[in-house]
C-alpha cells in the first residue's frame, strides 16, 4: 500500500484518524492476506461471505500499512500484543512515546486512530433500523441516558442511539476493557447543548480522565473517539485522512463536538 510519508513526530501533538471505504479500495486481497500474520489470515478465512473476508483483510492491511509508515518499518507480518480483553498493542512495552492505536469497522467503512502519549479507542456504527433497540437500551443504557433518550422526538432516536453506542464502545476500547465492562454503568449522554461533560464510571478502579469526541466522518454513520486524559482542545488536534485508494490521500478537517469524561472510582 503506497502511503504518503507523514512524520511520526506529528503524533507528538496530534491524533490521526484514517478512514476508508473498503469496498472502494482496489487492494488485492489475495496478495494482502499473504502479508498478514498467520492468526489474522486464519481469522479472515473464517468469514462465511467473501465480502466480509475482503473487508477484514483490507482494514487490517491498512492498519499495518499506516503503523509501518509511522514506525518506518515493514510491519505487515508483525504480531500484536493483546491484553486480557483482546485490545491490540505493539509488542514493545508501552512508554510515553510509543504509538497507541485502535481500529473499528462497520459494513464497508473502516477507521483507524493513532496517538502517541495517550490510550485511544475508536468506534464507528452504521445507522440503521434496529428492531430490538428498546431491549438493548433497557439492558445497556444508564438511567440518565434512558431519560434523555426517551425525551427525544421519535424521528431522531435511532441516530442518537448509535451516537451513544459509538461513544460507549470508543471509551471502553480506550480503557482496554471492551465489552467486558457493564455498559449501563457508563453515562455518556451529557448536555447536548454543551460541548463538554464529566461522567462517573461506577465500580471502576480507573480514576484518570477521558475525553470523548463525536466525529462526522461518513454520511449515515456515527463515530466517536476516546482519548485518555483531559483534552479540551482535542477537536483542533485531530487530523483526518480519507484515502480514496491506496495512492490518493486527502486531508479533511471537520468541526466536532468534544465531550470531557472523568472516570472515577
Amino acid at each position: 500500500m503506497n502511503l504518503p510519508q507523514i512524520d511520526n513526530r506529528d503524533l507528538h501533538n496530534e491524533i490521526h484518524v484514517w478512514a476508508v471505504d473498503l469496498d472502494q479500495s482496489n487492494l488485492s486481497c489475495v496478495e494482502a492476506i499473504q502479508e498478514l500474520p498467520e492468526a489474522e489470515a486464519k481469522k479472515a478465512g473464517r468469514f462465511h461471505f467473501k465480502i466480509h473476508q475482503d473487508r477484514y483483510v483490507k482494514g487490517h492491511f491498512m492498519l499495518r500499512s499506516v503503523l509501518g509508515m509511522y514506525l518506518n518499518s515493514d510491519f505487515y507480518d508483525q504480531e500484536f500484543h493483546t491484553n486480557l480483553y483482546g485490545k491490540p498493542a505493539l509488542q514493545k512495552p508501552p512508554d510515553d512515546r510509543s504509538i497507541r492505536f485502535n481500529i473499528s469497522n462497520s459494513e464497508n467503512i473502516c477507521v483507524c486512530a493513532f496517538s502517541q502519549y495517550s490510550e485511544i479507542g475508536i468506534d464507528i456504527e452504521k445507522i440503521h433500523d434496529l428492531p430490538d433497540m428498546d431491549r438493548i437500551i433497557a439492558r445497556s443504557f444508564s438511567e440518565e441516558e434512558k431519560r434523555r433518550f426517551c425525551s427525544l422526538p421519535l424521528p431522531g432516536r435511532t441516530q442518537t442511539f448509535f451516537k451513544y453506542w459509538a461513544r460507549k464502545e470508543a471509551l471502553l476500547k480506550a480503557m482496554g476493557m471492551g465489552m467486558s465492562y457493564s455498559l449501563n454503568k457508563i453515562d455518556i449522554a451529557g448536555n447536548e447543548n454543551s460541548p463538554q461533560l464529566v461522567i462517573k464510571i461506577e465500580g471502576s478502579d480507573i480514576s484518570n480522565q477521558w475525553t470523548i469526541l463525536d466525529m462526522d466522518i461518513f454520511t449515515g454513520f456515527a463515530s466517536a473517539l476516546a482519548l485518555q486524559g483531559e483534552h479540551r482542545d482535542l477537536a483542533g488536534r485531530v487530523r483526518f485522512f480519507h484515502p480514496a485508494d491506496e495512492c490518493n490521500i486527502s486531508f479533511k478537517e471537520k468541526n466536532n463536538n468534544i465531550f470531557l469524561c472523568g472516570a472515577e472510582i
